[in-house]
Protein backbone atom coordinates (compact mmCIF):
# COMPACT_ATOMS: atom_id res chain seq x y z
CA UNK A 1 0.00 0.00 0.00
CA UNK A 2 1.55 3.44 -1.02
CA UNK A 3 1.78 5.75 2.07
CA UNK A 4 0.59 8.91 2.06
CA UNK A 5 3.94 10.26 2.43
CA UNK A 6 5.49 8.85 -0.73
CA UNK A 7 2.54 10.92 -2.62
CA UNK A 8 3.21 13.66 -1.45
CA UNK A 9 6.68 13.33 -2.02
CA UNK A 10 5.47 12.08 -5.90
CA UNK A 11 3.64 14.96 -6.17
CA UNK A 12 6.24 17.17 -4.75
CA UNK A 13 8.68 16.25 -7.43
CA UNK A 14 6.12 16.60 -10.57
CA UNK A 15 5.44 19.96 -9.47
CA UNK A 16 9.07 20.37 -9.41
CA UNK A 17 9.65 19.26 -12.88
CA UNK A 18 6.75 21.11 -14.29
CA UNK A 19 8.36 24.27 -12.91
CA UNK A 20 11.77 23.77 -14.01
CA UNK A 21 10.15 22.77 -17.19
CA UNK A 22 7.75 26.14 -17.81
CA UNK A 23 10.45 28.28 -16.09
CA UNK A 24 12.96 27.35 -19.63
CA UNK A 25 13.95 30.09 -21.66
CA UNK A 26 12.54 28.75 -25.19
CA UNK A 27 14.45 29.53 -28.54
CA UNK A 28 13.24 28.94 -32.08
CA UNK A 29 16.79 28.27 -34.50
CA UNK A 30 15.83 28.70 -38.10
CA UNK A 31 18.52 26.74 -39.92
CA UNK A 32 18.99 25.18 -37.02
CA UNK A 33 20.90 22.33 -38.62
CA UNK A 34 23.65 24.38 -40.85
CA UNK A 35 26.88 25.43 -40.02
CA UNK A 36 26.00 28.54 -38.20
CA UNK A 37 23.13 27.23 -36.32
CA UNK A 38 24.21 23.73 -34.90
CA UNK A 39 26.41 25.74 -32.62
CA UNK A 40 23.40 28.23 -31.93
CA UNK A 41 21.37 25.05 -30.53
CA UNK A 42 24.34 23.86 -28.63
CA UNK A 43 25.17 26.97 -27.21
CA UNK A 44 21.64 27.51 -26.42
CA UNK A 45 21.46 23.98 -25.22
CA UNK A 46 23.93 24.33 -22.46
CA UNK A 47 22.88 27.78 -20.90
CA UNK A 48 19.50 25.46 -20.18
CA UNK A 49 17.16 26.80 -23.02
CA UNK A 50 14.54 24.84 -24.88
CA UNK A 51 15.66 25.00 -28.81
CA UNK A 52 13.78 23.93 -31.39
CA UNK A 53 15.21 23.84 -34.89
CA UNK A 54 13.37 24.51 -38.11
CA UNK A 55 15.46 23.84 -41.22
CA UNK A 56 14.35 21.84 -44.70
CA UNK A 57 16.88 19.24 -43.59
CA UNK A 58 15.65 18.39 -40.04
CA UNK A 59 17.77 16.98 -37.73
CA UNK A 60 21.57 17.13 -38.86
CA UNK A 61 23.85 14.42 -40.03
CA UNK A 62 25.19 12.28 -37.13
CA UNK A 63 28.75 13.30 -37.97
CA UNK A 64 27.58 16.45 -36.73
CA UNK A 65 25.54 15.32 -33.64
CA UNK A 66 26.80 15.72 -29.78
CA UNK A 67 25.73 15.34 -26.46
CA UNK A 68 23.29 18.30 -27.03
CA UNK A 69 21.45 17.15 -30.33
CA UNK A 70 19.37 15.11 -28.20
CA UNK A 71 18.29 17.75 -26.61
CA UNK A 72 16.92 20.03 -29.38
CA UNK A 73 13.56 19.58 -30.76
CA UNK A 74 14.55 19.17 -34.89
CA UNK A 75 11.55 20.54 -36.82
CA UNK A 76 11.74 19.75 -41.01
CA UNK A 77 9.82 22.84 -42.91
CA UNK A 78 10.73 25.07 -45.74
CA UNK A 79 10.13 28.29 -45.73
CA UNK A 80 9.56 29.03 -49.06
CA UNK A 81 6.58 26.59 -49.03
CA UNK A 82 3.36 27.80 -49.62
CA UNK A 83 2.32 25.11 -46.79
CA UNK A 84 1.20 26.07 -43.87
CA UNK A 85 3.60 26.75 -41.37
CA UNK A 86 4.13 23.88 -38.08
CA UNK A 87 2.93 25.96 -35.07
CA UNK A 88 5.37 26.76 -33.39
CA UNK A 89 5.11 26.80 -28.88
CA UNK A 90 5.75 29.86 -26.89
CA UNK A 91 8.85 30.97 -27.44
CA UNK A 92 11.06 33.72 -25.83
CA UNK A 93 13.33 34.56 -28.48
CA UNK A 94 14.46 33.38 -31.89
CA UNK A 95 17.82 33.59 -34.27
CA UNK A 96 17.92 33.14 -38.17
CA UNK A 97 20.79 31.25 -39.71
CA UNK A 98 19.47 31.55 -42.72
CA UNK A 99 21.43 32.69 -45.78
CA UNK A 100 22.24 32.09 -49.52
CA UNK A 101 24.61 33.44 -51.46
CA UNK A 102 25.29 30.86 -54.06
CA UNK A 103 25.70 31.38 -57.80
CA UNK A 104 23.33 30.12 -59.94
CA UNK A 105 24.49 26.59 -61.17
CA UNK A 106 21.77 26.67 -64.29
CA UNK A 107 23.30 29.56 -65.73
CA UNK A 108 25.99 29.63 -68.42
CA UNK A 109 29.29 29.28 -66.57
CA UNK A 110 31.40 31.28 -69.00
CA UNK A 111 29.43 34.23 -67.43
CA UNK A 112 31.66 36.01 -64.78
CA UNK A 113 34.21 32.96 -64.53
CA UNK A 114 31.29 31.07 -63.94
CA UNK A 115 29.95 33.28 -61.05
CA UNK A 116 26.11 34.05 -61.99
CA UNK A 117 24.04 35.38 -59.55
CA UNK A 118 20.12 35.38 -59.86
CA UNK A 119 19.35 38.64 -58.21
CA UNK A 120 15.54 37.56 -57.40
CA UNK A 121 16.52 34.64 -55.94
CA UNK A 122 19.33 35.80 -53.49
CA UNK A 123 16.17 38.50 -52.81
CA UNK A 124 13.78 35.64 -51.36
CA UNK A 125 16.41 33.57 -50.06
CA UNK A 126 17.77 36.07 -48.09
CA UNK A 127 14.63 38.48 -47.75
CA UNK A 128 11.70 36.81 -47.89
CA UNK A 129 12.62 33.36 -46.13
CA UNK A 130 13.57 35.39 -43.12
CA UNK A 131 10.82 37.80 -43.00
CA UNK A 132 8.32 34.66 -43.32
CA UNK A 133 11.02 33.48 -39.96
CA UNK A 134 10.46 36.89 -38.09
CA UNK A 135 6.59 36.62 -38.63
CA UNK A 136 6.42 33.07 -37.57
CA UNK A 137 8.90 34.04 -34.42
CA UNK A 138 6.51 36.88 -33.78
CA UNK A 139 3.50 35.19 -33.70
CA UNK A 140 4.82 32.71 -31.44
CA UNK A 141 5.26 35.31 -28.72
CA UNK A 142 9.57 35.90 -29.50
CA UNK A 143 10.29 39.27 -28.34
CA UNK A 144 13.72 39.21 -29.73
CA UNK A 145 15.16 37.76 -33.12
CA UNK A 146 18.49 37.73 -34.13
CA UNK A 147 19.67 38.06 -37.61
CA UNK A 148 23.29 37.11 -39.50
CA UNK A 149 24.25 39.55 -42.12
CA UNK A 150 27.30 41.00 -43.30
CA UNK A 151 29.97 43.64 -42.06
CA UNK A 152 29.80 46.74 -43.34
CA UNK A 153 32.64 46.72 -45.31
CA UNK A 154 31.65 43.48 -47.55
CA UNK A 155 28.25 45.28 -47.94
CA UNK A 156 29.82 48.12 -49.40
CA UNK A 157 32.13 46.00 -51.77
CA UNK A 158 29.23 43.86 -53.02
CA UNK A 159 26.23 46.55 -52.78
CA UNK A 160 26.32 47.06 -56.72
CA UNK A 161 27.66 43.60 -58.18
CA UNK A 162 25.07 41.70 -55.63
CA UNK A 163 22.12 43.69 -55.27
CA UNK A 164 19.55 40.81 -54.80
CA UNK A 165 21.57 39.76 -51.82
CA UNK A 166 21.69 43.16 -50.51
CA UNK A 167 18.32 44.08 -50.78
CA UNK A 168 17.13 40.94 -49.71
CA UNK A 169 19.16 41.24 -46.48
CA UNK A 170 18.00 45.02 -45.83
CA UNK A 171 14.66 44.06 -46.60
CA UNK A 172 15.07 41.09 -43.47
CA UNK A 173 16.31 44.19 -41.51
CA UNK A 174 13.61 46.73 -42.08
CA UNK A 175 10.86 43.39 -41.25
CA UNK A 176 12.68 43.03 -37.83
CA UNK A 177 13.13 46.38 -36.80
CA UNK A 178 9.49 46.69 -37.20
CA UNK A 179 8.12 43.62 -36.02
CA UNK A 180 10.49 43.53 -33.07
CA UNK A 181 10.70 46.90 -31.26
CA UNK A 182 12.72 48.13 -28.52
CA UNK A 183 15.97 47.13 -29.89
CA UNK A 184 14.48 43.40 -30.15
CA UNK A 185 16.22 43.14 -33.34
CA UNK A 186 20.06 42.50 -33.30
CA UNK A 187 21.89 41.76 -36.71
CA UNK A 188 25.52 40.24 -36.77
CA UNK A 189 27.43 40.98 -39.20
CA UNK A 190 30.48 39.15 -39.93
CA UNK A 191 32.52 39.28 -42.78
CA UNK A 192 33.91 35.53 -44.24
CA UNK A 193 33.37 32.80 -41.18
CA UNK A 194 35.54 29.98 -40.94
CA UNK A 195 36.29 27.40 -38.31
CA UNK A 196 35.08 23.48 -37.89
CA UNK A 197 36.30 22.54 -40.93
CA UNK A 198 35.72 24.50 -42.85
CA UNK A 199 38.92 24.86 -44.58
CA UNK A 200 40.87 26.14 -40.71
CA UNK A 201 43.65 26.10 -41.97
CA UNK A 202 43.37 28.71 -44.84
CA UNK A 203 41.31 30.43 -42.67
CA UNK A 204 43.90 30.69 -39.54
CA UNK A 205 46.36 31.51 -42.46
CA UNK A 206 44.31 34.17 -43.75
CA UNK A 207 43.62 36.05 -41.02
CA UNK A 208 47.85 35.61 -39.77
CA UNK A 209 48.24 37.42 -43.36
CA UNK A 210 45.50 40.33 -42.77
CA UNK A 211 46.89 41.26 -39.53
CA UNK A 212 50.70 41.14 -40.58
CA UNK A 213 52.76 43.67 -40.34
CA UNK A 214 52.97 43.76 -44.16
CA UNK A 215 49.13 44.07 -44.20
CA UNK A 216 48.48 46.89 -42.08
CA UNK A 217 51.53 48.47 -43.74
CA UNK A 218 49.95 48.38 -47.08
CA UNK A 219 46.39 49.42 -46.03
CA UNK A 220 47.90 52.38 -44.43
CA UNK A 221 50.09 53.38 -46.90
CA UNK A 222 47.01 53.44 -49.25
CA UNK A 223 45.07 55.63 -46.58
CA UNK A 224 47.63 57.85 -46.55
CA UNK A 225 47.87 58.42 -49.98
CA UNK A 226 44.13 58.74 -51.04
CA UNK A 227 43.96 61.54 -48.25
CA UNK A 228 46.47 63.30 -49.94
CA UNK A 229 43.82 63.29 -52.94
CA UNK A 230 41.05 65.74 -53.63
CA UNK A 231 38.26 63.82 -54.21
CA UNK A 232 36.72 61.52 -51.45
CA UNK A 233 37.24 57.66 -52.69
CA UNK A 234 37.09 54.95 -50.41
CA UNK A 235 38.48 51.50 -51.93
CA UNK A 236 35.83 49.06 -50.41
CA UNK A 237 36.98 46.22 -52.06
CA UNK A 238 40.26 46.78 -50.70
CA UNK A 239 38.65 47.35 -46.87
CA UNK A 240 36.65 43.96 -47.31
CA UNK A 241 39.82 41.43 -48.33
CA UNK A 242 41.66 43.00 -45.28
CA UNK A 243 38.71 42.37 -43.00
CA UNK A 244 39.95 39.29 -40.82
CA UNK A 245 37.35 36.49 -41.30
CA UNK A 246 35.71 35.15 -37.48
CA UNK A 247 35.24 31.92 -36.34
CA UNK A 248 32.58 30.15 -36.27
CA UNK A 249 32.25 29.69 -33.13
CA UNK A 250 32.42 33.00 -32.38
CA UNK A 251 29.29 33.92 -34.45
CA UNK A 252 27.64 30.95 -32.91
CA UNK A 253 28.42 32.20 -29.11
CA UNK A 254 27.50 35.81 -30.00
CA UNK A 255 24.30 34.91 -31.27
CA UNK A 256 23.32 32.75 -28.31
CA UNK A 257 23.83 35.88 -26.00
CA UNK A 258 22.01 38.17 -28.14
CA UNK A 259 18.76 35.78 -28.05
CA UNK A 260 19.16 35.40 -23.99
CA UNK A 261 19.21 38.98 -24.07
CA UNK A 262 22.73 39.66 -23.28
CA UNK A 263 23.42 42.25 -26.32
CA UNK A 264 22.36 45.80 -25.84
CA UNK A 265 22.05 49.04 -27.45
CA UNK A 266 24.80 51.09 -26.02
CA UNK A 267 27.27 47.84 -26.18
CA UNK A 268 27.32 48.46 -30.21
CA UNK A 269 26.53 52.52 -30.97
CA UNK A 270 24.40 52.89 -34.21
CA UNK A 271 24.09 51.60 -37.49
CA UNK A 272 26.05 53.02 -40.49
CA UNK A 273 25.02 54.28 -43.30
CA UNK A 274 25.95 55.72 -46.58
CA UNK A 275 24.66 52.72 -48.47
CA UNK A 276 23.92 53.04 -52.53
CA UNK A 277 21.93 50.52 -55.10
CA UNK A 278 23.31 49.91 -58.56
CA UNK A 279 21.96 52.97 -59.66
CA UNK A 280 23.56 55.11 -57.53
CA UNK A 281 20.61 55.87 -55.59
CA UNK A 282 21.31 55.90 -51.51
CA UNK A 283 19.72 53.32 -49.32
CA UNK A 284 19.06 53.64 -45.77
CA UNK A 285 19.28 51.00 -43.36
CA UNK A 286 16.79 50.53 -40.48
CA UNK A 287 18.72 51.81 -36.86
CA UNK A 288 19.13 48.01 -35.35
CA UNK A 289 21.62 46.95 -33.13
CA UNK A 290 24.21 45.78 -35.03
CA UNK A 291 27.84 43.89 -34.76
CA UNK A 292 29.76 44.81 -37.33
CA UNK A 293 32.52 42.56 -38.18
CA UNK A 294 35.32 40.56 -36.96
CA UNK A 295 36.46 42.83 -33.64
CA UNK A 296 32.94 43.51 -32.81
CA UNK A 297 31.96 40.24 -32.68
CA UNK A 298 35.06 38.96 -30.43
CA UNK A 299 34.73 42.19 -28.32
CA UNK A 300 31.14 41.18 -27.36
CA UNK A 301 31.93 37.48 -27.37
CA UNK A 302 34.63 38.26 -24.66
CA UNK A 303 31.85 40.59 -22.53
CA UNK A 304 29.24 38.28 -22.60
CA UNK A 305 30.57 34.86 -22.48
CA UNK A 306 31.35 35.26 -18.56
CA UNK A 307 27.17 35.53 -18.02
CA UNK A 308 26.49 32.75 -20.51
CA UNK A 309 28.93 30.57 -18.51
CA UNK A 310 26.65 31.33 -15.01
CA UNK A 311 23.63 30.38 -16.97
CA UNK A 312 25.50 26.67 -17.70
CA UNK A 313 26.72 26.55 -14.27
CA UNK A 314 22.65 27.01 -12.83
CA UNK A 315 20.72 23.56 -12.83
CA UNK A 316 18.63 23.31 -15.62
CA UNK A 317 16.11 20.97 -16.95
CA UNK A 318 18.39 20.48 -19.65
CA UNK A 319 21.62 20.01 -18.21
CA UNK A 320 23.43 16.60 -19.83
CA UNK A 321 25.70 14.47 -18.75
CA UNK A 322 25.96 12.01 -21.86
CA UNK A 323 28.98 11.45 -24.41
CA UNK A 324 29.02 10.29 -27.95
CA UNK A 325 31.87 8.80 -29.14
CA UNK A 326 34.02 9.42 -32.75
CA UNK A 327 32.56 6.15 -33.79
CA UNK A 328 28.64 6.90 -33.04
CA UNK A 329 28.40 9.67 -34.96
CA UNK A 330 30.16 7.70 -38.46
CA UNK A 331 32.28 9.60 -40.57
CA UNK A 332 32.65 13.03 -41.03
CA UNK A 333 33.94 14.50 -44.37
CA UNK A 334 36.78 16.33 -44.56
CA UNK A 335 35.32 19.64 -45.23
CA UNK A 336 32.67 20.91 -43.34
CA UNK A 337 29.84 22.34 -44.72
CA UNK A 338 32.19 23.70 -47.47
CA UNK A 339 30.76 24.02 -51.32
CA UNK A 340 29.76 20.35 -51.34
CA UNK A 341 26.97 20.51 -54.42
CA UNK A 342 27.86 23.53 -55.43
CA UNK A 343 28.92 22.89 -58.92
CA UNK A 344 30.52 26.79 -59.91
CA UNK A 345 32.42 26.58 -56.75
CA UNK A 346 33.86 23.03 -58.32
CA UNK A 347 35.62 25.24 -60.96
CA UNK A 348 38.97 26.30 -58.86
CA UNK A 349 41.08 27.60 -61.85
CA UNK A 350 38.71 30.79 -62.78
CA UNK A 351 37.81 30.97 -59.54
CA UNK A 352 41.68 31.58 -58.43
CA UNK A 353 41.77 33.39 -61.39
CA UNK A 354 39.59 36.10 -60.60
CA UNK A 355 40.89 36.82 -57.07
CA UNK A 356 44.24 36.76 -58.50
CA UNK A 357 42.74 39.79 -61.14
CA UNK A 358 40.80 41.65 -58.20
CA UNK A 359 44.66 41.24 -56.21
CA UNK A 360 46.30 42.93 -59.25
CA UNK A 361 43.83 45.78 -59.44
CA UNK A 362 43.85 46.58 -56.17
CA UNK A 363 47.86 47.08 -55.97
CA UNK A 364 47.99 48.63 -59.59
CA UNK A 365 45.29 51.15 -58.83
CA UNK A 366 43.66 49.78 -61.79
CA UNK A 367 40.10 48.86 -59.96
CA UNK A 368 39.71 52.28 -58.10
CA UNK A 369 41.08 53.92 -61.44
CA UNK A 370 37.94 52.79 -62.93
CA UNK A 371 34.96 53.23 -60.67
CA UNK A 372 36.39 56.96 -60.54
Amino acid sequence: MISQANVYLFLLILIETIILKSDAYSVAVFGGSGYVGRRVCRNLVEAGCDVISISRSGRPPTYYCDASTDLVSWEIFDLASDSNSPKLPKIDAAVSCIGNVNPDSERDLSTFFGLAFNDDRLYRENGILNENAARMAKEAGAERFIFLSVSYEVAKMVEGPLEGYMDGKRHAEHIAYELFPNDGAVVLGPSLIYGGKRFPRVGDAYRSFVQSPIAKVYVGGNESLRKLSSASMEDWVEKALFSPPVNVDVVGRVASAAALGLVKRDMVGDRKQGFFNSFGKSVTYDNVVFVDGTSELERIDVITRDSVTEMRGKKSPNASTSTQTSKDRGVEPPYEGALAGFRPYTFPLPVITFFLLVFYSILSGQFVGELH
